[in-house]
């Protein structure tokens, strides 16, 4: 826990070449996001490199607050941190562990499919709203006098 709030950047920055090799590892895998009655499709080989690019801004900006000599907010860093690598996992690791989906087989359990959709779908929606408290904390490192 003390890496993450002494120095933010550098564990997102580890995490972009982890991304990326996930991303092409499974580079045929599609990914099915649900919101609404509107299905998202995204393949890993352009899913991995996206949220490699996040990961970069997230530590850029993390970077600066630190080249700055700003102090963070540690809950919201470790709570920002945690949820968003976690949910970048979940979100490309779903794929990689979900069986097949193939028509022709009798046994097809369609309710595991639907469960695995579900999944990515509040994962994605979770990690998107956990974006917030990046702005919010450092807006409060800028603002925060240093003593």
């Amino acid at each position: 826990m003390k890496k993450i709030t002494q120095s933010p950047h550098l564990v997102f920055w580890v995490l972009i070449p982890v991304l990326l090799l996930i991303g092409y590892i499974d580079s045929n895998e599609t990914i099915a996001i649900n919101i609404y009655d509107t299905y998202f499709v995204v393949t890993m080989l352009n899913l991995g490199p996206l949220l490699s690019i996040v990961c970069g801004i997230i530590g850029l900006g993390y970077w600066i607050i630190f080249f700055l000599k700003k102090k963070l907010i540690n809950w919201l860093t470790i709570l920002h941190a945690i949820v968003t690598i976690i949910g970048f996992l979940i979100i490309l690791l779903i794929p990689l562990l979900s069986p097949e989906l193939n028509q022709n087989d009798p046994s097809l359990n369609l309710e595991y499919y639907f469960d695995t959709q579900v999944i990515t779908t509040l994962s994605v929606l979770v990690v998107i709203s956990i974006q917030l408290l990046y702005p919010i904390n450092i807006i409060a490192a800028l603002v925060k006098k240093t003593n």
